[in-house]
């Protein structure tokens, strides 16, 4: 009973000095991967490998929610058949790493639990992390190891006892996930008051709604849109419900830049400090992904004067333009070609841009721009909602 007594008591201290900010801030990390359709790895060795198959299997289920896209978590630790080779022909330190090489993209949250903090398939797979660009989250006890200062979050357990350390590493996940399973069914029943009488109106209202806000469109015969831009409208609803998850975006460019006529097209997410998180490009009727730095030079043109005016644009012939900012694929002697670029904004901070060009003769309208702004604003006032 002694033992027993003893263990207990010095697990309550061990508890009283956990880092909770930092918990809180695995939480923050965590939900905003599942909004942005980041994927989750989780990874660790003996009884942390159990932990992190019992965290993927209770952040991936237990978290759902109406309205909410589900989590995109793997466990690194539950491919025995994946794991022995890679053991086999790369050596055990790079089980993990291996593994991660194929499926890892920017942006994606990489969870390591480590008692020690220093095993060695741990440490590789973070230097990959860190060298993608991905969000490190490390779980240790003991001293922290090398881990808790390769990760982006260092959740450390001041402990030397290894049973209560895994003790606690295991409390952790079930507080994370007990946290985000709340949050979910809260939002989710606001989200549900809070964009139902929008989104979820019939179709036929839905559609009235979207074209009374374009200010240049009633009761202006010479302001035509589309047959496409009013396909895209009909369609938008079911667009709404998904933000701001990644397929939907770059579904909802390759519409727009469909809906305008456009031959390309960018969206430009940008983080709290103005620069460049996220970016899709749509060229020859295909959308993708690109790294923020090949990004960030667009917004050194034109979209960087929408971001700082925080207004929309219309550029009849970019070459005849000094904020277009002209690139290898832009040849002149193709003739004219406009652009239109507005602001995906949250009251007076400018979170995004949307550009779109075309290369005929016929430049942009006050309608267009009049459309891209409605639109922009719908997607802004979704993405915001949606992110809270």
């Amino acid at each position: 009973m002694d033992h027993i007594y003893g263990y207990l008591q010095e697990l309550h201290r061990t508890l009283d000095l956990i880092p909770r900010d930092r918990i809180q801030e695995m939480i923050d990390i965590l939900k905003e991967a599942r909004l942005y359709d980041r994927q989750v790895f989780v990874m660790g060795n003996g009884g942390s490998a159990a932990t992190a198959s019992h965290f993927t299997a209770d952040l991936g289920k237990n978290t759902r929610a109406e309205g909410l896209p589900h989590f995109r978590v793997f466990a690194l630790t539950d491919n025995v058949a994946s794991i022995t080779a890679y053991a086999n022909d790369d050596g055990y330190e790079n089980i993990f790493s291996s593994q991660l090489d194929a499926y890892l993209q920017r942006g994606d949250i990489v969870i390591c639990i480590s008692a020690s903090g220093n095993s060695k398939n741990v440490l590789n797979a973070v230097a990959l992390a860190n060298e993608r660009g991905a969000v490190t989250i490390g779980l240790t006890g003991f001293s922290g190891g090398q881990l808790a200062s390769m990760v982006e979050l260092s959740i450390h357990i001041p402990s030397d006892r290894i049973e209560q350390v895994e003790d606690i590493h295991m409390m952790i996940e079930h507080m994370v996930v007990s946290a985000i399973k709340e949050e979910s069914r809260v939002e989710s029943m606001a989200r549900t008051q809070e964009l139902g009488l929008a989104v979820n109106q019939p179709s036929s209202s839905w559609e009235q709604t979207i074209l009374q806000s374009i200010p240049s469109y009633e009761g202006n015969d010479n302001l035509q849109l589309t047959e496409e831009a009013k396909e895209f409208i009909r369609s938008s609803q079911a667009f709404m419900n998904n933000l701001p998850n990644y397929d939907t975006l770059q579904r909802v460019l390759q519409c727009l830049v469909d809906s305008v006529r456009a031959s390309s097209g960018s969206i430009l997410l940008l983080g709290s400090d103005g620069s460049v998180t996220d970016g899709f490009l749509a060229y020859g009727g295909k959308v993708r992904f690109e790294p923020p730095r090949q990004m960030d030079i667009l917004k050194q043109g034109l979209a960087g004067w929408v971001i700082k005016h925080g207004e929309g644009v219309i550029v009849p012939d970019i070459y005849k333009d000094p904020r277009w900012l002209v690139s290898q694929y832009d040849a002149a002697d193709q003739g004219p070609r406009s652009a239109i670029s507005v602001p995906l904004s949250q009251q007076d901070r400018v979170f995004g841009v949307m550009t779109l060009s075309r290369n005929t003769a016929e430049p942009y309208t006050e309608c267009d721009l009049s459309f891209l702004t409605t639109i922009a604003a719908f997607l802004s006032i979704n993405m915001v909602t949606k992110k809270r």
